[in-house]
């Protein structure tokens, strides 16, 4: 029996977006008929090895994106969106495209914290902002003719543990912004594809079983339990270095204040470490007790997700160093 569905994934040779699909590829064959990747140049490496492991390249034309994308996603059941720092017209036209195609299933560029809960008022990050623009935009316009979910995985465990995050490992320095022992929920980038996959198949047989915005994680730790991590997987390991990280934190409301300052005197800047690292202190990070994780992948029969000890144990208790 042929596979049901068809997939499309916008932003397919990304860094995010190449993991996605290769999970696709690996684990959802018997589910999609079409895996497509949304390249604008399919002649680069990234898009070459994709065609390579199986997905079916779709050059998109700059110059007439909505009628590129349009086409594109004639047949598409489900379209993950997973472009960067793109405009939110760009986005807007994607997704009108894919109302226009029939796509079903429509998937916006989150994949991180979720924005929807957090306090700037004022200062708020500008990606953020676009962000939100595009999700409620979407929700809105898509009623009755698609089903929209925002995906909000936290961090991601391979990009988290260094020094922008507080986590500087070469010097054995840790530091939280408010308590360390405040937890934060991370997610590996192939448990994002295994759990896109899944809520796929969900919402494309019953769209009322997903919630139009879910949080997912796999694993949700503090600053210092990521430290006795790291000193235990070492220690087992028989590493070398077995001087002992120091845990520290700096204080919440003075690190918020900064981090406003800073804001407010370029609010064009987009990097979001600082603001971040105060949604970490004030517990907002923390997904572990609501979660779309039994809704992707109930009782973990599909995939068991990846931890954070065994991220530690892939680099050998030295990440990011």
């Amino acid at each position: 029996m042929p596979a049901p569905y068809v997939v499309a994934i916008a932003g397919a040779s990304g860094n995010l977006g190449s993991e996605i699909i290769k999970v696709f590829l690996a684990s959802y064959r018997s589910s999609f008929s079409r895996i497509i990747a949304l390249v604008r140049n399919p002649s680069s490496d990234g898009a070459k090895a994709l065609a390579e492991a199986g997905a079916e390249l779709y050059k998109i034309d700059d110059a007439n994106l909505g009628t590129s994308y349009e086409k594109a996603l004639s047949g598409v059941d489900a379209l993950v969106n997973v472009l960067g720092k793109v405009p939110t017209n760009v986005k807007d036209t994607i997704f009108d495209a894919a109302v226009k195609a029939g796509v079903k299933v429509y998937f916006p560029s989150e994949f991180g914290i979720n924005h929807l809960i957090s306090d700037f008022p004022g200062w708020d990050n500008k990606e953020w902002t676009r962000k939100r623009a595009h999700l409620h935009g979407s929700l809105e316009a898509g009623k009755g003719r698609i089903k929209t979910v925002a995906v909000f995985n936290g961090l991601f465990i391979e990009d988290t543990f260094g020094p922008w995050f507080g986590f500087d490992t070469a010097n054995h320095v840790y530091t939280s912004v408010g308590a360390p022992t405040t937890r934060f929920s991370l997610t590996s980038k192939t448990d994002v594809g295994r759990a896109l996959g899944a809520l796929s198949l969900v919402a494309l047989a019953d769209p009322s079983k997903v919630p139009d915005t879910v949080s997912i994680c796999s694993a949700t730790v503090s600053h210092a339990e990521v430290a006795e991590i790291v000193q235990r997987v070492r220690k087992e390991l028989g590493d070398a270095d077995q001087e002992e990280i120091v845990v520290k934190s700096v204080d919440l409301a003075a690190f918020r204040e900064a981090t406003r300052g800073a804001q407010l005197s370029n609010p064009d800047g987009t990097d979001p470490a600082g603001h971040i690292r105060i949604v970490m202190g004030e517990g907002k990070l923390d997904f572990s007790k609501t979660n779309a994780n039994e809704i992707a992948n109930p009782g973990q029969k599909t995939w068991k997700w990846k931890t954070v000890e065994e991220y530690m144990r892939e680099v050998k208790g030295h990440p990011w160093c």
